[in-house]
């Protein structure tokens, strides 16, 4: 196996790891993987816009606005004109998407700081900065530089 095909297969099994410990975080409340990391982007940015949702998830504005209005229905999230803009729609986590915000954060800390504790504290570091250059590989590839 060639250097290419093992670093597919390595992002492979990444993908798999990452898509299994998020599914765990969403099954128990009857939202998607898509609603868990609009409930976090929300969480982490009140007052976000569905553009700025679309562009951070590197995905198109209808469908983040259909995950938005499902999560509108189940009381997750309120959506607000914005008092400088009436064209720009804030969205908020209500009381629900709080909490379930918050326990996503922490049981994703510690689903993480597991996995960080196996790798050796001498090659954390060199973790870190692979992650940073793979990320910043993956958006000039998407952004097609």
């Amino acid at each position: 196996m060639d250097s290419i095909q093992r670093f597919r297969e390595y992002t492979r099994q990444l993908e798999c790891h990452l898509g299994n410990m998020n599914q765990a975080d969403c099954c128990c409340c009857g939202v998607s993987q898509t609603q868990c990391f609009l409930i976090v982007e929300i969480g982490r940015k009140p007052g976000i816009s569905v553009k700025e949702l679309a562009e951070i998830l590197r995905t198109d504005k209808s469908s983040i606005s259909r995950s938005v209005e499902e999560l509108v229905q189940k009381g997750f999230v309120e959506r607000t004109p914005s008092k400088e803009d009436r064209r720009y729609v804030e969205l908020r986590l209500l009381q629900k998407g709080q909490e379930r915000f918050e326990k996503i954060e922490h049981d994703m800390y510690i689903k993480f700081k597991e996995v960080w504790d196996r790798i050796p504290v001498e090659k954390q570091e060199q973790v870190l900065e692979a992650l940073k250059l793979y990320n910043e590989a993956c958006f000039a590839v998407e952004e097609g530089k």
